[in-house]
């Protein structure tokens, strides 16, 4: 990706990206993974698969996402990044459709390692057209309000789950989330190609020097958050992905009480990410990080201790009130300790690392799972990893170097 910095786009210009590339997070994110771990009971019934199958598929989309974080990384250099997000979303609608009618366990399985392939060539680009296309004092708050995108999309798939499952079934879930997205797809079109036509909004051609192109940008604290990104993944991904069949095969919680609680996350993250990428831009990213840490930590607690559905409720408004603003503040956060030509390059090395820490927490929670045969071992680690991160955010620096006085022309 190019690294010329060029001026923030005008106000409606700004809004109708941010609301645009929220639509993609929504799909991509929202109805991928996330739905099938709402899905995964009914199925099972239906298919036949054990939870060792849900930690390897759950695992093998974390791959996806890693190939495809290592590919966005590279061809965002020679294509604009609304078109790899565009057609990241087309590739997540024929893969939604494709699940509604698979009668395969190992084809479904495919379908969504190609859905966690995607999420990550959606959200890459994101990082610095925000950087770029924002003012610095709000760049936290429209990367909460993007990475709030999945919330909407667990909202919609919690109410699918909670009025189709029993009238529709599993099946017309996906057609559902598929329709949706594929609408989405050509709304986006219309939008994104005008846009095109009139401001550059592309990267591609050649190559641009910037200011401080050759300014150091690895550093102590950037590695400390790439630790933080992997821990990320092997904390905060596992507690969603086993949430329902927890609730449901383990504590006997009613489908109903399932999906509503799901539509509790998405509900909340509605809200969550922009709010907190504001308190961000107030306060500063390390204290909202260390925020969001401790509830998510005290979400897993609630889940692991307590056999009781009002809990289950708070457990799930603490969880997204964290979830869906760190994956909006690690990204801001990179953004301020490293140049703007090295923040795809950065940000794709803790998408990664992500990745990688949701491939290891996915396979070892359905292992316990099997060996254990019970979830409370991996929402009891989970905990203790997420209270870990709220310190180790006090050990990033309190005062990083800014690399962003690039994109603050007007």
């Amino acid at each position: 990706m190019s690294t010329l910095v060029q001026s923030p786009p005008r106000t409606m210009d700004s809004v109708v990206l941010a609301v645009v590339l929220t639509g993609f997070v929504a799909s991509t994110y929202g109805f991928g993974v996330y739905l099938f771990a709402n899905l995964v009971v009914d199925m099972r019934r239906d298919i036949g698969f054990d939870y060792t199958t849900v930690g390897v598929i759950t695992g093998g989309a974390q791959i996806g996402f890693l190939l495809f974080s290592s590919v966005t990384s590279v061809i965002s250099r020679y294509f604009e990044g609304w078109k790899i997000s565009l057609v990241s979303t087309l590739m997540t609608s024929l893969a939604l459709l494709g699940l509604s009618v698979s009668d395969s366990i190992w084809v479904s399985g495919a379908l969504l390692i190609l859905l966690g392939g995607c999420s990550a060539s959606v959200y890459i680009p994101l990082a610095e057209i925000v950087t770029k296309g924002f003012s610095p004092g709000n760049r936290s708050r429209v990367m909460g309000l993007i990475s709030s995108g999945t919330s909407y999309g667990v909202f919609i798939n919690g109410l699918l789950v909670s009025f189709l499952t029993l009238h529709g079934g599993w099946r017309s879930i996906w057609l559902t989330a598929g329709l949706i997205s594929v609408a989405l797809c050509l709304v986006a079109w219309f939008l994104l190609r005008t846009m095109a036509a009139g401001q550059d909004m592309g990267f591609s051609g050649a190559r641009s020097a910037v200011v401080g192109s050759d300014r150091p940008w690895l550093s102590r604290s950037l590695y400390l958050t790439w630790a933080i990104a992997f821990l990320n993944g092997m904390a905060l991904l596992p507690f969603q992905t086993y949430l329902a069949p927890f609730l449901r095969d383990e504590l006997g919680v009613s489908v109903q009480d399932t999906g509503f609680i799901w539509t509790t996350l998405g509900a909340v993250g509605m809200a969550s990410g922009f709010l907190v990428g504001w308190i961000a831009d107030k306060v500063g990213v390390r204290a909202s990080l260390a925020m969001c840490f401790l509830s998510a930590g005290l979400a897993a607690a609630l889940v692991f201790r307590f056999n009781s559905l009002p809990l289950f409720y708070l457990a799930a408004f603490l969880f997204a009130l964290a979830f869906y603003p760190i994956f909006g503040l690690v990204p801001s956060y990179i953004g301020q300790i490293v140049p703007v030509n090295r923040l795809t390059q950065a940000f794709g090395i803790a998408n990664v690392l992500i990745g990688l820490g949701g491939v290891c927490g996915n396979f070892l929670g359905g292992f316990s799972k099997d060996l254990t045969g019970s979830f409370s071992t991996v929402y009891w680690v989970v905990a203790l990893l997420l209270f870990g991160q709220c310190v180790m955010v006090f050990m990033l620096g309190k005062q990083p170097v800014s690399a962003t006085e690039e994109g603050e022309r007007p």
